[in-house]
């Protein structure tokens, strides 16, 4: 038997039934039944084509879901950091103008007693290369000191390729920061981007660390920063180099290289978390240990360099001194915090007393002096110091106003006294100094030639651009020992040699 069934819009119905199905059998299908046959194949390959064009369809969404899925993992939390901040990373050189005098004959000429062959005055440029940060749509940028040092014309190119002239608004050499201005009389200066700020207090160790500054940035020509991934290391961490001494930085393992200097250290949010300052390497590159100043500290900095353009300590009216671990064991005490030596009760902090410990102020544990220096010098007048103390074995908290600025001081066996020059008087002059303000009419310093208003910028070796620094030179230098100061007088550069203060 065999049975043939016609199936048409959902519903069957048997048409035939033989043993051997032949043409016989179809002779017995009625032009009705073909109409049907002829509707079901019509509607048997309308779903088919629909099925197919569907499946089309699919694979192309899914190839296209696919590549968003792939376009959209790309756009992650560092591209998107990175693109934020970026563009506020600038590529900074500078050229530095030095006077080498060349004798035109022979040196073994020049240097006999019986020849006095006039020497030739030559200039030579030297060139140097870093990054910096701008913080403000004016165009106030924030770099190293060391980028700086000693320039004589400083020209930034911003990431899309504009190139300006800045000017040095402030410098710090004790936490190498300093602050420029993009100033072009050339051109407009407009459509800066900022960075924005972020908090460098709450870092987590691991948390990602990104370095965006221009390492090597005449070789790649190309303006736009180099980033470098990483992590945040360590916090608080301490580095001795040769001039300085750095404290509470942030190490991370993102590459810093030469040229990075002054970069910027972001989150991944993009916000700025530090100041790329320096690297630890036994080869002269990067070897996974960097180091940057936490944007908390390089802030307070930045604003003390824009208002007064240099970092003026507030007057404190004491000396302090390390709390030794033999005179901790003598005061019976923890070997922590810093010891009163002497309080001038005519000015400063009248509230403490002589032999008082200093452990914490602010909430910022002191250790020794310079972590006390380090923090007291950032504080500005109007601010509120909280401070911690052990007297008579008893701690008591005392809180204390910063009413007054250190501009001046009388350097004792000097017969001067010398003052920190704010950023109005520091435009009559070339250099960067301290400015003599009194001067004994005996003292040797008079004797010798220097003046009222005289600026001085070096001592023996040293250059001295703040008050800060001449305080920790003359503090340094051994009594009778010979040396030589280098001033400036009307914009004219004078010497005084072998001077030897008792």
């Amino acid at each position: 038997m065999g049975t043939l069934f016609l199936h048409v819009n959902g519903s069957s119905r048997i048409i035939h039934t033989t043993s051997n199905f032949d043409t016989n059998g179809l002779a017995k299908i009625t032009l009705e039944d073909l109409k049907l046959i002829h509707t079901s194949m019509k509607t048997i390959g309308l779903k088919v084509g629909c099925l197919i064009v569907w499946l089309i369809f699919f694979q192309e969404q899914f190839c296209i879901n696919v590549q968003a899925e792939i376009n959209q993992s790309r756009q992650n939390a560092i591209v998107n950091a990175v693109r934020l901040a970026s563009p506020a990373v600038v590529n900074i050189s500078t050229t530095r103008i030095e006077h080498v005098y060349v004798n035109p004959f022979f040196e073994d000429f020049w240097r006999s007693p019986f020849f006095d062959f006039p020497r030739v005055p030559q200039q030579r440029e030297r060139r140097g290369l870093g990054s910096g940060v701008i913080l403000s749509p004016e165009g106030h940028i924030l770099t190293n000191y060391h980028v700086i040092e000693n320039a004589d014309l400083i020209q930034v190119i911003l990431s899309d390729g504009r190139q300006y002239e800045a000017k040095l608004i402030g410098e710090d050499v004790f936490s190498d920061l300093a602050v420029l201005k993009i100033e072009d009389m050339k051109q407009k200066v407009e459509d800066l981007v900022s960075i924005k700020i972020g908090n460098s207090k709450n870092l987590l160790v691991g948390e990602w660390a990104i370095a965006i500054g221009h390492p090597f940035a005449t070789s790649v020509g190309n303006p736009k920063p180099t980033v470098t991934v990483g992590v945040v290391s360590a916090k608080d961490r301490s580095l001795e180099t040769d001039k300085l001494r750095h404290r509470n930085l942030i190490q991370t393992d993102a590459s810093i290289n030469p040229g990075n200097s002054g970069g910027a250290l972001v989150n991944a949010q993009g916000e700025l978390i530090g100041i790329n300052t320096a690297i630890y390497s036994t080869s002269g590159g990067s070897q996974g240990v960097g180091f940057a100043i936490p944007v908390s500290t390089a802030v307070k900095i930045c604003r003390k360099l824009t208002k007064y353009g240099t970092v003026v300590a507030p007057v404190l009216g004491i000396t302090v001194q390390d709390l030794t671990p033999e005179l901790a064991e003598k005061l019976t005490v923890d070997p922590f915090g810093v010891l009163v030596a002497e309080v001038n009760k005519q000015n400063g902090m009248v509230k403490l007393k002589r032999g008082d410990i200093i452990t914490e102020v602010s909430q910022n544990k002191i250790v020794d002096t310079d972590a006390f220096r380090n923090f007291v010098r950032l504080i500005d007048v109007g601010e509120l110091l909280t401070l911690q103390v052990i007297r008579k074995k008893k701690q008591i908290q005392i809180e204390i106003e910063v009413t007054e600025l250190e501009w001046d001081y009388q350097l004792r066996g000097w017969g001067i006294k010398i003052k920190q020059p704010n950023y109005g008087e520091n435009q009559s002059y070339n250099r960067r100094g301290v400015i003599v303000i009194q001067i004994g009419k005996r003292s040797e310093l008079a004797r010798r030639g220097l003046k009222k208003g005289d600026l001085i910028y070096r001592i023996a070796d040293t250059y001295v651009s703040t008050l800060e620094e001449l305080k920790l030179i003359a503090d340094q230098l051994p009594r009778g020992y010979p040396f030589s100061i280098r001033f400036e007088r009307k914009r004219q550069a004078g010497i005084i040699r072998n001077l030897v203060i008792q």
